[in-house]
């Protein structure tokens, strides 16, 4: 390969060129694209660092980050925050090490206290100190049959019996548009709230609706309300449900799994390959749940970049230093939680 120079696609005219790499990369996931760089910056507010690797004039490798900040959580670049995939993704070896080194150059200019690369397999990190790998987390992918059925009787007959009892109760599955953005709100906001997590805007996901092709929402109502939901954003040969919600008040009549049975049968009949339940910590309630439907287990590899002394960051609710504030925001009138977690949200990747 000829040498290799690294460009911050801020003031270049290679949007095109990017996103014509990214479409061509197998490995690329969907939020590569730079429609995720304008869904980001206009949800959040946060700078985008987007760079690229050119060799013989060609992209041959991108690296797309975007820098937060706050008095509260630090100072740090992630690529990318909000969402479930990034990282680098380079033709070989040597743009990995490139693109890792002109990472840490740019976190040296601006004085961050690390790097946060969430990558699905480890790049080359090229021989530059201060590079850590944590695979804490986990992608959970039901590989797609053709046939619903061959799903339905690999399921354990709890399970099959708890979907049962839903569809019994009346639980109703429907596909929609921006339509049901209002119900999948009002679901997704009370679970963060109950979760004694902060939640994003509402703005944020009417957003994904207007720009992403395919992007829609999964609703199960009972009794004529929502009760459970997922945001599916297809991708190539794959539906990703990186947002998902149920009410926990309703959850002896077992919406979430009648939705999750709906969400692979909906799979099956779109033609796809997989179905990316999203991530999970490693043992998690959540990871446990997932592992029910019978997905392969991807582990993830995130990359941390830290300074010479610097400490693994631990933005996790599952750090007690944040126990208090979590059982205090669970008992928050859900309005009061939706007014002021947008605002502390942002700050957490």
């Amino acid at each position: 390969m000829a040498s290799i120079e690294i460009v911050d696609l801020a003031g270049t005219r290679l949007e095109g060129d990017w996103d014509a790499y990214v479409a061509s990369r197998p490995d690329a996931s969907c939020y590569h694209a730079l429609v995720w760089r304008e869904i980001l910056s206009q949800s959040f507010g946060h700078r985008p660092h987007y760079l690229a690797a050119r060799s013989g004039g060609a992209i041959v490798g991108v690296l797309p980050l975007f820098e937060m900040k706050s008095w509260l959580f630090g100072h740090y670049l992630v690529s990318l925050p909000f969402v479930n995939y990034g990282g680098i993704v380079a033709d070989g070896p040597e743009a990995e090490a490139a693109l890792a080194e002109a990472a840490m150059r740019l976190a040296a200019r601006l004085g961050v206290g690390h790097i946060e690369l969430r990558q699905v397999s480890q790049p080359g990190l090229g021989d530059g100190k201060g590079w850590q790998v944590r695979h804490h987390k986990a992608a959970l992918v039901v590989p797609v049959e053709a046939d619903p059925e061959r799903h339905w009787t690999a399921l354990s007959s709890r399970l099959r019996g708890k979907v049962r009892k839903a569809e019994r109760s009346g639980a109703v599955f429907s596909r929609t548009g921006m339509e049901g953005l209002d119900r999948f709100y009002r679901v997704f906001a009370k679970n963060m709230r109950d979760l004694g997590t902060p939640v994003h805007r509402q703005r944020f996901f009417r957003t994904i609706l207007e720009r992403v092709p395919g992007a829609e929402i999964l609703l199960v109502e009972l009794g004529g309300l929502p009760v459970a939901t997922a945001l599916a954003i297809p991708s190539r040969d794959t539906i990703e449900l990186p947002w998902i919600a149920s009410d926990y008040d309703v959850s002896s009549y077992y919406v979430n799994e009648f939705l999750y049975w709906n969400a692979i049968e909906m799979a099956c009949g779109a033609g796809v390959r997989r179905l990316d339940l999203g991530r999970s910590s490693i043992g998690a309630g959540t990871y446990t749940f997932k592992l029910q439907w019978k997905p392969d287990v991807v582990p993830l590899s995130w990359c941390y970049w830290l300074p010479a002394g610097g400490e693994l960051p631990e933005l996790a609710p599952s750090n007690p230093k944040y126990a208090l504030a979590i059982t205090c925001w669970k008992k928050l009138p859900v309005p009061i939680a939706n007014g002021l977690g947008p605002h502390i949200v942002r700050n957490i990747p």
